[in-house]
Parts: C-alpha cells; sequence; structure tokens
C-alpha cells in the first residue's frame, strides 16, 4: 500500500508540473501575442505618415503588417490549443491529487482497523486471562 501511495504521489507531482508548464507556454505565447498586436499598430501607424505613405515603402510596410496579421492569427490558433491543454492538465492534476487523497484515506483507515483489532484482542486476551485466576 505504501508503494502504491508512493507511486500516486510521484504521479500527482508529475502532473501539477505538467500544468505548471502549460500555464507557462499558455503565458509566453499570450505575451508574444500581445507584442505582435502592438507591433501590428505601430507599423499601421508608420504607413500613413511620412516617407512609410508613398512608393517601395509603403509597399514594404503593407507586405509586413500582412506577415504580422498572419502572425497573430496563428498565436491565436495555438492560444486556443494551448488553454484547452492548460484545462485538461488541470484536470488530470486535479484528479491525480484526488487519487493521491483516496488512496492515503484507505491506508489510513486501515490502519485504524488493524490498530482497533489489535485492541480488541488485547482487551479480551487480558480479560479472559484475569477470569482464568
Amino acid at each position: 500500500m505504501r508503494r502504491r501511495i508512493e507511486r500516486l504521489r510521484r504521479i500527482e507531482r508529475l502532473r501539477k508540473q505538467m500544468h505548471e508548464m502549460s500555464t507557462w507556454r499558455l503565458a509566453v505565447v499570450v505575451h508574444e501575442r500581445e507584442k505582435l498586436t502592438t507591433t501590428h499598430a505601430e507599423m499601421l501607424e508608420a504607413l500613413g505618415e511620412g516617407l512609410m505613405a508613398f512608393g517601395p515603402a509603403a509597399a514594404a510596410g503593407t507586405r509586413r503588417v500582412r506577415a504580422i496579421e498572419m502572425e497573430m492569427k496563428i498565436a491565436d490558433l495555438v492560444e486556443k490549443d494551448l488553454e484547452a491543454r492548460v484545462l485538461e492538465a488541470g484536470r488530470l492534476a486535479k484528479l491525480a491529487d484526488r487519487s493521491l487523497d483516496s488512496a492515503r484515506d484507505e491506508w489510513r483507515e486501515k490502519t485504524d482497523r488493524s490498530s482497533l483489532q489489535e485492541l480488541i484482542d488485547a482487551s479480551v486476551n487480558a480479560d479472559t486471562a484475569s477470569r482464568k485466576r
């Protein structure tokens, strides 16, 4: 039973780490998406002013804006996928935690029952021994 609890403890620790890692990855993607949004707004603003508004610079700027928009779409898809993974990792971590708690409760109950049985046996034996005198 102790080996089972130790295995469940390791599984629970691993699941928590996986959940933390998924959460961290999601935070990185959200940060990258926010940077892309800022860059996109800056590029649009730059395209409307000065030398970037006309000629080859405007064409290059427009291509860059389109590329940023594509990166933003990809980041949105990745973010949605990672959100689902974070939820799944959290669910599995919680499940592992509950399994560990259940195994600990079962083990505690088993040891309490055996302790109670030993106490009953000891009191019955002591009572029987005192009657024989």
